[in-house]
């Protein structure tokens, strides 16, 4: 007996994006997350309208310093290594 084929099968989908991007990605999913579902679910959220930004409860700790990181202190090259060590003492502490 075959398994039922789906009413939805997946498509496979290649595309690039910064490197940035794909660090923050790499720091943001767990070792059990699944890569493409939490990209389609992005993907679905963003074509339904929904925004996830709105409001600090949908952010998880990691993404706060993620944030941290890549927006606020970007550009100040000189305290760059400073502020790694900051995010990473604060990433064990919680």
């Amino acid at each position: 007996m075959s398994r039922k084929r789906s009413s939805d099968p997946a498509k496979p989908c290649t595309f690039s994006m910064a490197s940035s991007l794909h660090t923050r990605l790499n720091n943001h999913l767990s070792f059990e997350m699944s890569r493409s579902a939490w990209i389609a679910s992005a993907i679905e959220a963003k074509l339904s309208g929904e925004s996830s930004n709105d409001s600090l409860e949908h952010w998880t700790t990691d993404e706060l310093l993620q944030e941290m990181l890549y927006s606020r202190f970007k550009d100040d090259q000189n305290n760059a290594g400073a502020i790694k060590e900051m995010i990473r003492t604060i990433r064990l502490l919680l």
